[in-house]
């Protein structure tokens, strides 16, 4: 009968590692960088002059990313008991699935492994940006869990900012294998990526804040949804809504000073309709908009199967 319940014990335990992952986040993330490199890097112009990293070094990239991000779920699972269990019961395993002990042990290790990965990574490319940017993220994370979720608008603001740095990641892998001449536009094409990747994602989180006003009240956290309330969160998410859509547009005329490339670039613009829409109403389903969001997330990465170099 002990052994039983070891076996039990043992496979609840992974059964809620592998839950408080978020695999979905993981693929997202990893498929996002395949279809960056594969994808929008391989027609780059001048053909061969971006997207020159091998394979090996590309998996191992994108290995550390799987890693920090599972790490950082774990510690952030850890810090939340009590809001999950209020407001995500689904998600609420810490101390019923899975023991606190085994989280934090496995929030380390994940962790330490992922940043000697960065640490041989820096080494094999011969630059520190690898080690340096994957040091970052995983303070990030952790200040994120333990202090910052529950500071208004400071929480939000870097998860959206550690979204918009998974194509500024590629940029840092491909950088010392591109020449000179052509890591600038390399870095400006990642940065624009990133950087609307993060608009759209504070965006998410916004919603996500509000959805979740019920148990961070409860626990005494103060975001932005709880000391402000919904109706200032709604005038924001239209906001960034705006400003995304107006660098967007901006952004494509530029790089592809060709206005009929522009249609190939338009993916995103039926979930953004629906996010505004969402939105347009007095009392928006913000779970729905964490959705819409989440698709213009999504729309933007597929694109780069077509969009030009």
């Amino acid at each position: 009968m002990a052994g039983g319940a070891d076996l039990s014990s043992k496979q609840g335990n992974l059964r809620g590692l592998i839950l408080l992952s978020r695999p979905l986040n993981l693929g997202i993330a990893a498929a996002t960088l395949l279809l960056l490199k594969f994808g929008w890097l391989s027609r780059w112009e001048p053909l061969g002059s971006v997207g020159l990293l091998p394979w090996v070094p590309f998996a191992e990239g994108v290995l550390i990313v799987v890693l920090l991000m599972m790490s950082g779920n774990w510690i952030n699972a850890y810090f939340d008991v009590h809001e999950d269990r209020i407001n995500r019961p689904d998600l609420a395993l810490v101390d019923r699935t899975v023991k606190r002990r085994v989280l934090i042990l496995a929030h380390l290790s994940v962790n330490a492994t992922g940043l000697l990965l960065a640490i041989h990574l820096s080494w094999s490319l011969g630059s520190s940006l690898p080690l340096t940017v994957a040091t970052l993220v995983s303070f990030l994370l952790w200040r994120y869990s333990t202090r910052w979720k529950s500071t208004p608008l400071l929480g939000n603001v870097v998860v959206a900012s550690l979204l918009g740095m998974v194509p500024l990641w590629l940029a840092v892998l491909e950088s010392p294998l591109t020449e000179a001449t052509h890591r600038r536009s390399l870095w400006l094409g990642m940065a624009a990526y990133g950087g609307l990747a993060m608009g759209v994602g504070l965006v998410r989180e916004l919603a996500k804040d509000a959805m979740d006003v019920v148990g961070d009240r409860d626990a005494g956290k103060e975001t932005y949804a709880v000391r402000r309330g919904t109706g200032a969160l709604r005038t924001w998410c239209l906001s960034l809504l705006m400003i995304v859509a107006l660098a967007y547009a901006y952004g494509t005329i530029w790089m592809m000073q060709d206005e009929r490339a522009i249609g190939l670039w338009g993916a995103p613009l039926l979930p953004w309709v629906w996010s505004v829409s969402i939105l347009s109403r007095p009392s928006p389903d913000w779970r729905r908009l964490a959705q819409a969001s989440l698709a213009i997330l999504l729309a933007g990465t597929i694109q780069c199967l077509w969009i030009p170099g």
